[in-house]
Order: C-alpha cells, then structure tokens, then sequence
C-alpha cells in the first residue's frame, strides 16, 4: 500500500519568550462552542491562534440527538464520559444521569477531552492543528489559515482532480496515523477536514473513541470510512470503503 508523507506545517514556535494576546474576532460560533481568532505577538514575530471556547448546555432529555448528535448513547461509552473513571460515585451519576450539575461537570471535560485526544493525534503524526495550551473553557491550536482568511472545510473547498487525489492520499494516512494510536475520529466528514494550500487537516475531536475503552469504537471506525469514502466517491474520485476499513481493521488489530 502506498503512504504518503503528511503536510504538517513546521512550527518555528518560540520557547519562553514573552508575549501578548490580541484578539482578532471571532470564527466560529455555534450551540456547543465558539472560536476565535487571536494574534499572539512575540517579539520574534506574531503568530495566529484559533481559541476554541466550549459554551455551558443544559440540553434536555434527547436534545442532543435531534439536534445531530445520532450516536449520542454511544458517546457515553468513552468521549467526555471517559474522564468519569476518576470521578467521584455523585459526580460520575451526576454526568451520566443528566443533571444541572452533571452537564456543568461535563461542561468542563469536553475541553479536557479535545485536548487529550488533539495531543494524541499530533504526537501519531495526524495532520491535525498544533495544540498550543488549555485555557479555563476550551484549548488554543495553531490556526488553520493567513491574515486574509480561514482554510476552507473540505466540502467547501474547490478542488481540481489531481488536489482531490492527493486529499484522499492525505485523509488515508491520518486514518492509519490515528489508528494506529488507537484512537477513532468518531464523526468524521468533509465538514471536520480543511483543505490549505494542499494540505488536508483533521478537525473536532471533542468525541473521539479509543479503540481500547469504546465496544462501539469499530462500528464508529466503519461510519467514519464509509463517510468520507462517500464523499470522495460522489466528488469524482472513487475509492474502495470497505477495502480502507479492512486496512484499518488489520492496523487496529
């Protein structure tokens, strides 16, 4: 099987040198969290971040799966759930049960959780943006993008047949890098890829399963190839879903 190398933007990025933050708007803002573009300036030069903040939701019973979120039950089996192993029996019955104070806790382990699972992607080798610290509500990562403007996702990106290829190429070897570390995307779409200056760059990770923790964490491997595979495929470049998930099935294994 052919790899590629990913494109992963070398970081010239400075050690204890001191800085100043200056916010530049805002990217992104949606039920869950909201993102901001910030320019941290250190005397060597500036550098662009991307602070995502998680808002607090109280969703109620069934809310989140109207609202998208289909394998909602399944996250519980890892996801911000995961980080209940080391709560107390109240706080752990409290998230699980669905309480004000379970989602105020969970609140603050859907930050936790994308940081985990981000660091984990960028020490595999995945294609994902440089996480530089938590913050109180959500995590600072290299923004995605220049001064004029943002990378595109993927299903908004307009790519000529040979840029589709090489995405593909890209998107395989960011499966195989995260399977590698046993780690599943768990919601994996054209919607959570970026597409800048030929690089194809992983998204959202707030819900992503490990292999080890999750019974359903090979069935949400399987949507997400199937998924993206789909994409490709009606886009004009077809590609083989179940020989990628057998691929990743002999990885994980």
């Amino acid at each position: 099987m052919q790899t590629t190398t990913l494109l992963r933007t070398a970081l010239a990025w400075p050690k204890d040198e001191p800085y100043e933050d200056h916010p530049r708007g805002t990217l992104k803002s949606g039920k869950e969290a909201e993102i901001f573009l910030v320019e941290r300036r250190f005397t060597s030069g500036p550098r662009l971040l991307a602070h995502k903040r998680y808002r607090p939701r109280y969703p109620a019973k069934g809310q989140l799966r109207d609202e998208g979120f289909s394998n909602s039950t399944v996250y519980r089996g890892d996801s911000i759930y995961k980080a209940s192993w080391f709560l107390a029996t109240r706080d752990k019955r409290a998230v699980m049960g669905g309480t004000r104070y379970g989602h105020e806790l969970a609140g603050r382990l859907w930050p936790m959780q994308e940081w985990t699972m981000l660091r984990r992607a960028w020490d595999a080798g995945a294609s994902v943006p440089y996480p530089v610290e938590q913050t109180d509500h959500g995590l600072m990562m290299a923004f995605i993008g220049d001064d004029s403007m943002a990378a595109p996702k993927l299903a908004q990106a307009r790519l000529s047949p040979a840029e589709l290829a090489s995405a593909w190429d890209q998107l395989v070897d960011n499966l195989r890098a995260l399977t590698r570390a046993g780690v599943v995307h768990a919601d994996l779409s054209a919607y959570n890829l970026l597409w800048w200056q030929g690089r194809l760059v992983v998204i959202d990770l707030p819900q992503a399963v490990e292999f080890t923790t999750n019974a359903d964490a090979y069935d949400l491997l399987h949507r997400d190839v199937a998924n993206v595979a789909d994409w490709f495929t009606r886009h004009g470049n077809p590609v083989d879903a179940e020989a990628l998930y057998a691929e990743m099935l002999a990885l994980a294994w």
